[in-house]
């Protein structure tokens, strides 16, 4: 499949809609240089599934990875995965045949596009995460017991460094310290594979999904319409609009490595009286109504605006706001005992722990 201009404005929608209110602007840049590159070279990227290759054909997980802190107002050149790429490619000793995103959603979703069509290789439809994650080893090829590296890195001013690492716990810590020595972030090329070995154990379909969602978000539909898609299509569970009564910051200590941004919003849904409370680290976490859990991570949470269905974003967690707050399961396998352990980690986020019930999917 060749993907117009347009479809990656929609895979951008769908990317920023299963972003869990993660900042946006890098996502939105992203589309902007991929779009600019396919208008200036007259091409398109190629989405293909991973049956479509040979079954011993490279395939390599590309994204960006950032030092803990929001990405850097040193922005990409647009060639430092190719770099990266390269690093890895020589050290392995034959090219990769396909390009899988780090995360099914924000900017990491739209970064195999630029960089398959620069080397003239298709992206696979597939992806290790299925949401955002905050860390590189919260994937399903961790769970499958694969390894991580070798990884390339390439940060911002141009230098590169190949980590002769397997585990994907020491690749975390490893990369997440050179993108702060590199200057806040680093174009990483990790998880090389067989296309066989994608298709066993990646989440398939990830960025279809995020062309259909986007599709819905992007239309000249009511917003009852989009809604009514979004449970049809995308698996919503649960839409509450609420209007934001109250934004506190809390003083509970951040995971090592992430964003310190920990906050909680109350809301009200005035149509039937409901309190709603968001707990955000970085991302949406968990929603409360009337003191219960309505969902915890790895449900994905979302929200939008009401008059036009857009994905809000943290900015619009003003006081008297009004907000759709939107709910859908995360892929199955992260329900898993062990997928839990990896997505929620016990000594990173204790508060979810102890909530999490078990039937929030």
């Amino acid at each position: 499949m060749r993907l117009s201009e347009q479809d990656i404005r929609d895979i951008c929608a769908g990317a920023l809609f299963l972003a869990c209110s993660v900042d946006p602007i890098w996502c939105i840049e992203q589309a902007d240089r991929t779009t600019q590159y396919m208008g200036a070279n007259r091409t398109s990227a190629e989405l293909v599934q991973a049956t479509d290759l040979n079954h011993e054909d490279l395939v390599v997980t590309i994204g960006f990875v950032n030092n803990g802190l929001p990405l850097s107002d040193l922005r990409p050149a647009g060639d430092e995965f190719l770099r990266s790429l390269e690093v890895l490619e020589r050290e392995l000793g034959r090219p990769a045949r396909g390009l899988l995103p780090l995360a099914g959603a924000n900017v990491n979703s739209l970064v195999p596009m630029l960089a398959g069509m620069q080397l003239g290789i298709p992206v696979v439809d597939a992806d290790p995460q299925g949401r955002v994650f905050p860390l590189l080893h919260q994937t399903v090829f961790t769970l499958s017991g694969l390894a991580a590296g070798p990884v390339a890195a390439t940060g911002p001013v141009g230098e590169s460094a190949l980590i002769h690492v397997t585990e994907p716990h020491r690749a975390e810590r490893l990369v997440r310290s050179l993108a702060a020595e590199f200057g806040g972030w680093s174009a990483t090329a990790l998880y090389p594979m067989s296309a066989a070995q994608v298709q066993q154990h990646a989440l398939l379909g990830s960025v279809s999904r995020l062309l259909r969602i986007g599709k819905i978000l992007n239309s000249d539909d009511a917003t009852s319409a989009k809604h009514d898609s979004l449970r049809q299509i995308a698996g919503v569970r649960k839409i509450i609009r609420a209007r934001v009564l109250d934004v506190a910051g809390l003083s509970r200590p951040s995971p090592p490595g992430q964003p310190d941004r920990p906050s909680s919003v109350v809301l009200i849904d005035e149509d039937h009286g409901h309190i709603v409370q968001l707990e955000i680290q970085n991302e949406l976490l968990m929603v409360l109504v009337d003191g219960v859990i309505e969902s915890v991570m790895p449900d994905i949470i979302t929200m939008l605006n009401p008059e036009d269905a857009s994905v809000a974003s943290f900015e619009d967690l003003w006081v008297g706001n009004m907000l759709d707050i939107v709910i859908l399961a995360g892929a199955d396998r992260w329900y898993t005992p062990e997928g839990l352990r990896l997505a929620v980690p016990e000594e990173n986020n204790m508060l979810l722990r102890g909530r999490w019930r078990g039937n929030n999917k």
